[in-house]
């Protein structure tokens, strides 16, 4: 029964997401794949270096170090790594068909259909009460902001000059250009890829630990079996399929889709 929840059962949300446009299969295997490489080298260079506590009593090649650098390098690289995907029409639209090995009446240009707003460059500002929550040390590091202020002299709000003794602070803004809205989605994906998804893989570990084996099997040298590298994968894929329908999802409802529907009622 634990194989079938955390096998079988994990593959049908796959399945979901790869329908819903190949993006959100892909993001979060680049996501996990990522945190994966940061951990370890993040492990190697500083683990128990500042930490000297044991991170999983269970598997005592993992620190703290790994764990919070993969995260945080995560959370930055996933900025990137979504723009780059999102510039592929192919791969944001969605679909209801799947061929694997098309045949030669069914070869068709690549996929095309009319963008979701995520996947279109927009402008986003983001609201000064969200940098109240945060010391302004912290908020001078991140690039882009910039302080308002008022005058002395005048009513105005403008941005802050150094040194300008008329000069009182007011608030911190922040404004993206020239940005695609999914790679706000992908820095929340990579907090769960991050923190969440490798207790998937620790969980795995417990498993092994408790039947005294190393690996699920040694089909991939130096890995060992498909399971080892997909523990992570499988609860990384049920998050985004909840994210996409929670978050995502538009519930509108076109023609070819309501005829689609009809026709999964048919027998």
């Amino acid at each position: 029964m634990m194989v079938l929840c955390l096998t079988v059962g994990q593959l049908k949300y796959i399945m979901h997401n790869i329908y819903n446009g190949l993006f959100w299969f892909v993001l979060p295997v680049l996501l996990v794949i990522t945190n994966d490489i940061m951990a370890y080298v993040c492990g190697m260079t500083c683990g128990r270096k500042f930490i000297h506590h044991a991170f999983i009593p269970f598997s005592p090649n993992k620190t703290w170090e790994g764990f919070i650098g993969g995260a945080v390098f995560t959370m930055v690289l996933s900025w990137y790594i979504s723009r780059m995907l999102a510039q592929f029409q192919w791969l944001a639209c969605p679909t209801n068909e799947f061929n694997l090995f098309p045949s030669e009446k069914q070869q068709l240009p690549l996929l095309t259909c009319d963008l979701h707003p995520i996947f279109q460059h927009a402008h986003y500002h983001f609201s000064p009460q969200l940098f109240e929550l945060l010391p302004p040390p912290i908020i001078n590091m991140i690039p882009g902001v910039k302080e308002m202020c008022t005058s002395l002299e005048e009513e105005d709000i403008t941005a802050c000059i150094s040194g300008e003794v008329n000069h009182t602070h007011h608030h911190f803004e922040l404004l993206l250009k020239n940005v695609y809205p999914v790679q706000l989605h992908a820095v929340a994906l990579s907090m769960f890829a991050s923190l969440v998804a490798p207790f998937g893989g620790f969980l795995a570990s417990a498993i092994k630990r408790a039947y005294g084996i190393k690996d699920f099997d040694s089909i991939i040298p130096g890995h060992g079996g498909v399971m080892d590298r997909l523990d992570c994968q499988l609860l990384m894929a049920l998050c985004v399929w909840v994210y996409y329908n929670t978050f995502i999802k538009m519930g509108s409802l076109s023609v070819p889709k309501a005829v689609y529907m009809y026709n999964m009622l048919s027998p």
